[in-house]
């Protein structure tokens, strides 16, 4: 007579040895920005925009992560990084975040553009000196950091008022809150080619900043930051990453050199 629990053993073994190992669940990380402005963002609430691009990218080729795009300001971003963090934030260049010191790595540049002057074509703003900014007033963004023109606020040589958004310092700088203003070239070009008139802005020839974007991580998330680094070091010739470049108006020159 058949032994039946050895026989309903056996098929179980080897049924169990049959299936697929099931592969370890990818660790999830964010990818925080606080650049409310297209074309990083588009559209959050439908995931719109360069950065969940980014996300999708960085997904199709990473073994380890899982990355999620996600919007928070600059003064939970501050407050988040006095302690330890698993996280990423998108879109950085060292500078800004110099006070970190060593607790703190970035990757290889993922975007570079200009921050450039932006002013009414009826009243324009040249930013070649300090003089040319006594008695303006500059229309910012709530948490952004601007080389020289904070110096000039706490010299009481400017007037600051703030937007919460990138996206609207135009409509601020058209209904005459202030003189000038600075945008990324990016995110003006974004503007103009959805509908935004060039001919109501003067751009001044001299840029505010040159911007390397970069991607910020806890210096002891070593293989965070190894992983990060070999996909950027692939995207820069990869075909599918220059088609999200133009899908946003962007050309290869927004791709920092090696």
């Amino acid at each position: 007579m058949p032994n039946y629990r050895c026989l309903y053993a056996v098929l179980m073994c080897c049924l169990l040895c049959s299936l697929p190992l099931l592969a370890a669940p990818k660790q999830e990380v964010l990818l925080l920005t606080y650049h409310f402005k297209a074309p990083y963002i588009v559209d959050a609430n439908q995931q719109q925009g360069l950065y969940f691009d980014l996300a999708n990218y960085l997904n199709r080729y990473s073994k380890q992560f899982s990355f999620r795009t996600e919007f928070m300001p600059r003064r939970r971003i501050d407050a988040m990084l006095q302690q330890s963090f698993a996280h990423v934030v998108v879109g950085v260049q060292p500078v800004w975040f110099k006070h970190l010191g060593t607790r703190v790595k970035f990757t290889q540049g993922v975007l570079q553009e200009n921050d450039i002057f932006v002013s009414l074509a009826a009243s324009p703003f040249v930013s070649n000196n300090l003089d040319n900014l006594v008695g303006k007033t500059f229309i910012g963004v709530q948490g952004y950091r601007y080389v020289g023109l904070e110096q000039a606020e706490k010299n009481s040589i400017l007037i600051r008022v703030d937007t919460m958004h990138e996206d609207n310092v135009l409509d601020m700088l058209r209904l005459g809150r202030g003189d000038f203003t600075v945008i990324s070239q990016s995110t003006l070009q974004y503007k103009v080619s959805h509908g935004e008139n060039p001919t109501l802005y003067y751009v001044a020839e001299k840029p505010h900043e040159h911007i390397i974007r970069r991607l910020m991580y806890s210096s002891e998330d070593t293989q965070l930051g190894t992983e990060l680094n070999r996909i950027i070091t692939q995207m820069k010739n990869d075909p599918a990453w220059l088609g999200v470049l133009e899908k946003y108006n962007l050309d290869p020159s927004f791709i920092p050199p090696a």
